[in-house]
């Protein structure tokens, strides 16, 4: 046994590769056998409520935290144990300047998740969760939340500036909290995944120090530096390779398998 408790793993890029939604049955031993040792196996993720799919079915995975940290779920009583979303008053701002500048958009409550006319929710990542999505217009019926607002942009970072100077100037309480290639993901301020790790190893009486963290992009990078032990994906950006303290196989030969098999986890 070593000094840590819990295992972290991110999902795209780090236990499936982009695209597939079913682990090997190595990884699927990996968690089985983690968790007989005693292990708190948690999922962390940009990834909500909808588009987790059946990740969350693992037997073997206490905790979700979903939506880059904006909640945390406990699998085994299906509550959510923390969550801090985006205010009404934000949202209603946030989507004026959206509506004026031709933005595409999605964001994610508990019930639904809701989408602009301008949004792909055909796009690979979204289409098997359609069902899940309905209009922005719906919104205000639903007496939902807002956990997540993901806004899609070739120029991710140009827009992201943009954004975080309408928020400021606007004194709205949220950030862009991370910035990819595909766009932006807006949070309530103060989010991030390592905010929600670190209120999860608060709960369960733990340190960020004694958990281990599998991430391969750059809104896993914080999440690597928190933890105890962060392990960049050999398939992963360089700017998380660069803050990692170790390196693992890639997603696509079940680096996060061997890494823990060769630190003695298990056997």
């Amino acid at each position: 046994m070593t000094k840590y408790k819990i295992l972290v793993f991110d999902i795209d890029g780090t236990l499936l590769p982009f695209g597939v939604d079913e682990l090997t049955p190595r990884m699927k031993e990996m968690f089985e056998k983690l968790k007989q040792n005693g292990y708190i196996n948690v999922l962390c993720s940009g990834r909500d409520i909808f588009t987790v799919g059946k990740q969350i079915n693992n037997p073997y995975v206490d905790y979700f935290v979903g939506a880059n940290g904006t909640f945390i779920l406990d699998l085994k009583t299906n509550e959510y144990v923390f969550e801090k979303t985006i205010e009404y008053e934000d949202y209603k701002k946030f989507a004026e300047y959206a509506k004026e500048n031709n933005l595409p958009y999605s964001f994610v409550g508990n019930k639904w998740g809701y989408y602009n006319e301008l949004f792909n929710v055909d796009h690979w990542f979204y289409k098997p969760y359609k069902d899940k999505f309905i209009s922005i217009d719906e919104f205000e019926k639903q007496n939902d939340k807002n956990y997540l607002i993901t806004v899609s942009s070739k120029e991710s970072h140009v827009l992201g500036a943009k954004l975080s100077k309408f928020f400021e100037e606007n004194n709205m309480n949220v950030w862009v909290l991370a910035e990819w290639d595909g766009g932006v993901f807006i949070s309530a301020k103060g989010i991030t995944k390592a905010v929600g790790l670190k209120i999860l190893a608060d709960l369960l009486g733990y340190s960020l120090e004694e958990m281990v963290a599998f991430g391969d992009s750059e809104n896993d990078v914080e999440m690597l530096e928190a933890v105890g032990l962060g392990i960049a994906m050999g398939n992963g950006e360089d700017v998380t390779k660069n803050v990692a303290k170790e390196i693992c196989l890639p997603v696509t030969e079940d680096g996060p398998y061997f890494k823990l098999r060769d630190k003695g986890f298990y056997e």
